[in-house]
């Protein structure tokens, strides 16, 4: 009978937990103004075989850019850790944005939804919204793990702007 009370505690903990968690939501975003129009700057992002040469944190991207494709994606975290993923593609929207969703293990457990948004600028530039938004039974436990990824957008975002900067030439 103990036996039975002790799991019915621990399964109401979990469920709590997972309820919990799943309200949990956290969200890095990073924003950078280039000197580019949004078509040019679209061009580099979508040239997915020259990510290795000038991107430091998503170094190699294959497959198609078309919703529902999956991409095979290589990150390398600042520190170097590389992590491969097969994220499913959202949205598609050209000289617009981009969007995937990443899952770690069942959907639910640990998922990323990365974006690239872009907007013109009257002016001839663009303004680049890079995120990513986590949601999952996980996430509280994965924060700390998140904290160098934002770094990454960081990096990533300037090395694109040293990019379109070199085409112009």
């Amino acid at each position: 009978m103990i036996f039975l009370v002790i799991a019915a505690a621990l399964v109401a903990a979990a469920t709590a937990y997972a309820i919990w968690a799943m309200a949990q939501e956290h969200r890095i975003e990073t924003t950078a103004h280039l000197d580019a129009r949004a078509n040019e700057v679209w061009a580099v992002l979508t040239d997915f075989p020259a990510y290795g040469e000038w991107n430091p944190f998503l170094t190699a991207i294959a497959g198609l850019l078309a919703e529902d494709e999956r991409l095979d994606v290589t990150l390398t975290r600042p520190g170097g850790k590389v992590d491969r993923f097969r994220p499913r593609v959202l949205r598609v929207s050209p000289a617009r944005q981009i969007r995937w969703l990443g899952r770690l293990g069942p959907g639910g457990l640990f998922d990323g939804e990365h974006y690239f948004v872009l907007e013109p600028q009257p002016d001839g530039t663009t303004v680049l919204t890079h995120g990513e938004r986590f949601t999952g039974v996980l996430v509280p436990l994965m924060k700390s793990a998140l904290a160098d990824t934002e770094q990454g957008f960081t990096a990533m975002n300037e090395a694109l702007a040293a990019r379109l900067s070199t085409q112009e030439d």
